[in-house]
């Protein structure tokens, strides 16, 4: 749908993918739909979904721009090494649904689920283009060109009988067809048109998984079929399912060989210290390769936001700041506070290494006291191990003065939590207190370097 140019972002010097949609496309579509409905996915906001930068219309030539992914896509690997290991293959599979979870729970469709559009960052999945199918379904002129939203071997029956009310479970079915290539090394369907495979899509059912390859559990291939099932209804509902479904998920038992009870004491034996070797160096392979999760969260209102500019592009502190630690070997997600706010327990269950937040996040438009929504919000994490940096225009000597009776209380509820808490103060450095001084950012990347162990 696209031609993808790798460019230069001067604003930020940084480099993103540049994707100019095909002159026919554009032309049918036209600007202002494209800007529309791709504007919603710009809420997306979740460590598997690739952010969407900016989109616009220039002399007739539609755009969006995405971050370069410094990795390769999941078309890429599947290419050359055909099939995946299993537990790779369900690691992916539940970080691309739990990607599809979040969207369809903001009401957003991708209806182009394929390898191509899964990226492989730092050992992450990252799921591409969403909501790129969506803005360019629909319309008749676009039917009248001859062009077509979504890749055969992925579509969903309905999908691919024409059908335009399409749900979260017409995804659940092309990620469905995504994790069976993975295993199977081939879609569940294939023929030598794009005609033909859609015919197979819409009667014959795929082959059963174990027959292709003996190794996936009957737990698995039960999974994988249910996902993969012709009528919507008999498919798991919601992609959350799905990945539950999968994690499930056991490998085949082990046949034991009877042999005498000495051997089999010194077999196991062996397998024991084989076991504890390779959970030493899984736990090593581990460690070196996890990504921390870093929250960043502050209040939309305008008054709390540190410049003009930011303001202006109705953002919040939080998107300077995850701007500031792009390069940090970091997994970055945004969210928003205010008055209102509820969502505790979401939160929590993100189990965020790091909170950064502002001092005033769950304060309104009034000059009311900002400090019992951070203690009530500080109190959930009393007993994980997360850590918090907490910020706020003023010196760090000026913070500790205001938030010491707020600190008083957390320790005497909770024992401990206080040592986890960290300040930042936004001194003026000669171009005002706000995060795009460089002196100020550069600071507060050293002190989550430092927070995080990072190297």
């Amino acid at each position: 749908m696209a031609t993808v140019y790798l460019a230069h972002d001067l604003k930020h010097d940084r480099p993103v993918a540049l994707k100019v949609l095909r002159s026919e496309i554009a032309a049918a579509l036209g600007g202002d739909r494209f800007l529309r409905e791709i504007a919603i996915t710009a809420r997306l906001d979740h460590p598997h979904i690739l952010t969407l930068i900016d989109s616009g219309d220039a002399g007739g030539f539609l755009f969006y721009v995405v971050p370069y992914v410094r990795g390769e896509s999941l078309r890429s690997r599947m290419d050359r090494e055909k099939q995946l290991p299993l537990e790779e293959a369900l690691r992916i599979t539940q970080q691309v649904a739990s990607a599809l979870d979040h969207a369809h729970r903001q009401g957003v469709i991708h209806r182009d689920i394929k390898p191509e559009n899964i990226l492989l960052h730092e050992g992450e999945a990252m799921v591409a283009d969403f909501g790129i199918a969506l803005a360019v379904q629909g319309g008749e002129r676009l039917t009248e060109t001859g062009l077509s939203v979504g890749t055969p071997e992925y579509m969903s029956p309905e999908q691919a009988a024409g059908d335009r009310q399409l749900d979260a479970r017409s995804d659940v079915y092309s990620l469905g067809a995504v994790l069976y290539e993975m295993l199977a090394g081939e879609p569940p369907h294939t023929g030598p048109t794009a005609r033909a495979v859609i015919a197979k899509i819409l009667a014959a059912p795929p082959t059963r998984l174990q027959v292709v390859r003996g190794d996936v559990p009957a737990t698995l291939d039960h999974a994988l079929t249910r996902a993969l099932a012709k009528v919507p209804a008999e498919r798991f509902a919601t992609a959350a399912e799905f990945a539950a479904a999968l994690s499930e998920t056991r490998a085949p038992a082990v046949v034991r060989d009877r042999r005498s009870g000495r051997r089999r004491a010194a077999a196991v034996g062996a397998v024991v210290l084989l076991a504890l070797l390779v959970a030493l160096w899984g736990w090593h392979q581990w460690r070196s390769g996890y990504r921390p999760l870093v929250i960043m969260m502050d209040s939309p209102h305008p008054d709390r936001v540190y410049d003009v500019e930011t303001v202006r592009a109705s953002g919040t502190n939080a998107d300077v700041i995850s701007d500031i630690l792009a390069d940090l070997p970091i997994v970055r997600q945004k969210e928003l506070g205010g008055p209102g706010w509820h969502r505790y327990d979401e939160i929590v269950a993100f189990h965020p290494d790091l909170v950064i937040m502002h001092y005033s996040t769950f304060r309104g438009s009034d000059s009311g006291d900002a400090r019992p929504g951070l203690k009530t919000f500080l109190s959930y994490f009393a007993d994980r191990p997360t850590l918090f940096l907490i910020y706020t225009r003023r010196h760090e000597a000026e913070i500790r003065r205001v938030v010491d009776s707020l600190m008083a209380d957390v320790e005497a509820q909770h024992p401990g939590l206080l040592a986890r808490i960290r300040f930042f103060g936004t001194p003026d450095h000669g171009g005002g207190p706000h995060w795009r001084d460089p002196v100020t950012a550069g600071e507060l990347k050293l002190t989550v370097k430092r927070i995080l162990r990072l190297n």
